[in-house]
């Protein structure tokens, strides 16, 4: 047992679970024994140590994974050798916050250099953009809905990390605020509710909401560019909405030379994941899987399971041919 080889507790055998029967769909979610999207603790919303993440792939049968944390690349390289010690491959990765005017897109980065300055350094100048941000953000919602938030008992509780997080789950549990209409959704056993923090952003935060922050995040077409210059490819992060039967959206991603779209993910319907299946193919470009696993902030979210019921190592195969290309260019 690699946990008990190790000393580590029950709580990461937790995370394990069996694959899902879907009876009533009469399909089954298929494990693949990859996974290309998810986050350590050096993420701010991540749980888990690099180690603590190759146990648990370990256990769930995962031979090839990527540690993609929010804009940091600190805890490749400690992934990569405890990979190497269980048999599992660790792909460096990275998931930079970008901007195509006010829409947020997140921009995978794999195989990029850690030794480039850029990324070496990115973390710092995104998280005190975000940090500005979320005292904006707080004020909105007070004005909005009449919400008490103490952000600096927030920020003491989040303890570095981020503070989005505490803040709506506060919000959503108060007894005070289960009738505001717009948290009906987001309140514990609503629709919306497994991650109510996440989906809260999504849904009722983007351009064009009154609560709607604009946080001036780097340039996509650039963050693209950057990571090519790094020796890496540059795929697209669950695209969801933003680009679902949006041709003028995807003109810009085609214009900027990505490499591929992450078309399966947990964020999207099983329409969308078709989607954007059948769209990079149309367009050649690759086509990449990843759970997104963060841990307790997402606890629905499960290491190596996206929503892919068929075999994807073909998809596997081509991504790492042409990351080994990229390397060797």
């Amino acid at each position: 047992d690699y946990y008990a080889s190790r000393g580590l507790g029950d709580v990461y055998k937790r995370q394990l679970c069996d694959y899902i029967f879907l009876c009533d769909l009469k399909r089954v979610i298929v494990m693949n024994e990859f996974d290309l999207h998810m986050h350590s603790c050096y993420s701010g919303d991540g749980q888990f140590t690099p180690e603590e993440l190759i146990g648990i792939a370990k256990e769930r049968g995962l031979k090839t994974i990527a540690l993609s944390d929010h804009d940091c690349i600190s805890g490749v390289k400690e992934m990569i050798k405890f990979g190497k010690e269980a048999d599992i491959e660790v792909i460096p990765a990275i998931e930079c916050s970008t901007s195509i005017g006010y829409t947020d897109v997140h921009l995978l980065g794999y195989g990029i250099d850690l030794e480039d300055t850029y990324f070496q350094n990115l973390l710092e100048r995104t998280q005190v953009k975000s940090r500005n941000a979320f005292s904006t953000r707080c004020d909105k919602l007070r004005a909005k809905y009449g919400v008490e938030i103490d952000e600096e008992a927030v920020l003491k509780e989040a303890n570095g990390k981020n503070p989005w997080f505490v803040m709506c789950t506060h919000m959503f549990n108060d007894p005070r605020y289960q009738d505001i209409p717009d948290f009906k959704d987001y309140i514990p056993g609503g629709k919306r509710s497994d991650p109510a923090p996440v989906n809260f952003f999504w849904d009722k935060c983007q351009y064009g909401s009154d609560l709607f922050v604009y946080v001036p995040m780097p340039d996509f077409v650039e963050s693209v560019q950057r990571i090519h210059e790094a020796g890496g490819l540059a795929i697209v992060a669950h695209p969801f909405n933003t680009f679902y039967k949006n041709d003028e959206m995807f003109k810009v991603l085609l214009d900027a030379g990505v490499d591929g779209i992450e078309a399966y993910s947990n964020y999207h319907t099983p329409e969308q994941n078709v989607y954007y299946e059948k769209l990079a193919k149309e367009h050649h470009l690759l086509i990449t899987c990843g759970s997104d696993f963060h841990g307790e902030k997402k606890p629905s979210i499960q290491m190596g399971e996206y929503g892919l019921n068929k075999d994807g190592s073909l998809w596997l195969e081509q991504f790492k041919e042409k990351l080994k290309a990229a390397r060797e260019y």
